[in-house]
């Protein structure tokens, strides 16, 4: 970082979410974001709209496809990434050149966004790396 920059510590939370039990087979893909720099016992509160709603991601269902599971797979693999690389394109913008943000004292910093954390349950897990559901550890990547 040049000098007097600050990282921006960037947390990303998803979660694919039932609409409904009488909707069959919609869901909705909600997509959050907050920053690390807010003291947690803040950024936990859902009162103090810490995590902001940054993306609805598009879903796949089975009924949509005729294909077979394994390239049902892939392609919500793809849809899910090429999705993400839209959503955040502008982070990765500011993470090589940086951005001017104001601090909770007024002062303008150069603040350079860093992603320091995903939060996913073990489906997003699975997801987001790129590993197959229920075969492999996403995190320590040992054989189920």
């Amino acid at each position: 970082l040049p000098l007097r920059a600050s990282p921006l510590f960037i947390i990303i939370g998803s979660d694919k979410t039932q609409l409904t039990s009488f909707s069959g087979e919609h869901s909705a893909y909600p997509v959050y974001m907050s920053i690390g720099n807010i003291d947690k016992s803040v950024r936990n509160q859902p009162s103090k709209r810490a995590f902001r709603l940054v993306a609805f991601l598009p879903t796949l269902t089975p009924d949509e496809t005729t294909m077979s599971e394994a390239k049902a797979r892939a392609l919500r693999h793809a849809l899910f990434h090429k999705a993400m690389e839209l959503v955040f394109e502008p982070l990765f913008a500011a993470a090589k050149d940086g951005i001017q943000v104001t601090d909770s004292r007024g002062d303008v910093r150069l603040c350079f966004p860093i992603l320091a954390s995903y939060v996913a349950d073990y489906p997003e897990q699975c997801l987001v790396t790129g590993i197959r559901y229920g075969q492999t550890c996403p995190k320590c990547h040992v054989t189920a």
